[in-house]
């Protein structure tokens, strides 16, 4: 971890550059930059921050920064997401029993199932035997008016309630998605989202930023967002929470649903960086 805090430091010095100077180029509080010239990683937020700082720091003193990702991968930690398989495979493995056991279930009833099935046609042979003979014997006709005139009051019935409910379930969809800010910081609670999803855009304003997307307890994807680079994301109507990690808060816009979110301003001082938490209300 020395050699990438050496190597660093190296290339600041021959660029001319202080850690000040760095620190208004990048944004990253100072005590950051000397530990990551230190090969203090510990002294850092987390591992996430560890890779975006190291290679905002690389750019920055003009070294590409993936190169001295995968040039030091053994001393830097991995931050990527490495726990989608196992649950998927326990979902694979889980539709895989639950459906061995239907149709396990389902033989064993098949004798009964048979068996009803040839009651229900005895019945039915006997019922329209007896009415077949009760037509023959009797000669009482129904008026034609009685069954178009309930016909035709079944059928207005059927259109009011189906207009009825159309004009509920456009009126549900109609309602706005809510995103206000909770009693605690940087915590927001949103409300009627629609069937189709909560429509989610994060954009790099006015500088890099690196962004990390979890949904639940799974990272949906993470990226360094350039000026007025966008990406955007679908979270489901039946997601619960969804959280979004930036690195740079003053150069992170997001977008719930078209409503672009107030983040605020801060200065250099204080931390850049932040973890919003979004906390959806069915």
């Amino acid at each position: 971890m020395d050699e990438i805090g050496q190597k660093l430091r190296n290339a600041r010095i021959k660029k001319g550059y202080t850690i000040d100077d760095l620190q208004q180029i990048t944004k990253i509080q100072k005590r950051y930059l000397i530990a990551i010239e230190e090969g203090q990683f510990d002294h850092l937020p987390g591992d996430f921050y560890v890779r975006a700082f190291i290679k905002q720091y690389s750019d920055a003193v003009g070294i590409s920064g993936d190169d001295v990702l995968e040039e030091y991968k053994a001393d830097i930690p991995n931050s990527q997401p490495a726990q989608e398989e196992a649950p998927q495979e326990n979902k694979t493995r889980s539709i895989k029993e639950e459906s061995n056991s239907f149709f396990s279930s389902l033989g064993n009833y098949i004798p009964q199932i048979v068996v009803g099935i040839v009651v229900i046609v005895i019945i039915a042979v006997i019922a329209f035997g007896m009415i077949h003979r009760s037509q023959n014997a009797s000669s009482v006709t129904i008026p034609k008016d009685n069954t178009t005139k309930v016909t035709k009051k079944s059928t207005s019935k059927k259109t009011k309630k189906t207009t009825k409910t159309k004009k509920t379930a456009k009126k549900a969809d109609t309602k706005s998605v809510s995103v206000k800010a909770s009693d605690t910081d940087d915590t927001y609670t949103v409300k009627n989202v629609p069937s189709s999803g909560l429509k989610v855009v994060v954009t790099g304003k006015g500088g890099q930023a690196w962004i990390q997307f979890t949904e639940g307890s799974n990272t949906t994807w993470q990226q360094a967002l350039s000026a007025d680079e966008k990406k955007e994301t679908t979270v489901p109507a039946d997601t619960t929470s969804f959280k979004i990690q930036t690195g740079n808060v003053n150069n992170t816009e997001i977008t719930i649903d078209g409503k672009k979110l107030d983040l605020g301003t801060v200065d250099s001082s204080s931390s850049i960086v932040k973890t919003l938490t979004f906390n959806i209300e069915k």
